[in-house]
């Protein structure tokens, strides 16, 4: 079994290299790919210094999950373990943890989510839009292409996981945090742009993009153990 990491990245030059070597430090992992989502900063060439191959996406506008299929595209691994690029405190021991559950066999999908604190016993048994998780090629590949759009990808990926009734594990990862689009952006900006992303998230089901069961049946496969 190979498994290859996918960054999908557009400014993010402030962490990305932490990010390219804390998934170099995965033991699991065989090769770190980036792709540089049109950045307009030095995201490319901190990705290339920090060890990763970077595969650019020319674009004035970027989309994370036509990133993701770039970088999918770019390797023949059996597995795909997925990083955002704008994480903060991640550890190649966090990623092990991630990864092993996948490799045991124990899951089709294996995902951590951020250290939300008190809120983590509830954080646990969300649908995950965490950007941290391993998958089998073959789900990405399950993925319909007209889905493959924006930050609603994560929401995908759950869905092939779910109406195929497989196990998924879910674990905190301790200490980790990201950079906010109101750190990116401003307070305004990105605070406007948050609730734009999650009105759209909460809004799948009801435009009738994802089926509620699938939630349910996403529920029902889900193991915690972390």
């Amino acid at each position: 079994m190979t498994i290859d990491v996918v960054i999908p990245a557009r400014n993010e030059a402030t962490t990305v290299a932490d990010v390219v070597a804390a998934a170099l430090g995965c033991r699991f992992a065989r090769e770190v790919v980036v792709v540089d989502d049109g950045s307009t900063d030095g995201t490319a060439e901190r990705a290339l210094a920090a060890g990763a191959k970077v595969v650019r996406r020319e674009t004035p506008t970027g989309s994370k999950a036509n990133a993701m299929e770039l970088g999918v595209a770019s390797t023949d691994s059996d597995a795909i373990l997925f990083c955002d690029a704008d994480v903060v405190g991640l550890t190649a021991t966090h990623l092990d943890d991630i990864c092993r559950p996948y490799v045991e066999g124990r899951a089709a999908m294996s995902v951590g989510w951020f250290d939300y604190g008190m809120l983590n016993p509830l954080v646990r048994r969300l649908p995950p839009t965490s950007g941290e998780r391993v998958v089998p090629r073959w789900v990405w590949d399950s993925v319909h292409p007209g889905k493959r759009t924006g930050y609603s990808i994560e929401i995908m990926i759950n869905e092939v996981i779910a109406e195929g009734r497989l196990p998924t594990t879910v674990r905190i990862m301790p200490g980790v945090t990201h950079r906010t689009k109101r750190h990116k952006l401003g307070a305004r900006k990105g605070y406007r742009e948050t609730w734009r992303m999650f009105w759209h998230l909460i809004g799948l089901p009801v435009r009738g993009v994802v089926r509620w069961r699938t939630c349910w049946f996403y529920l029902r496969g889900l193991t915690v153990e972390g």
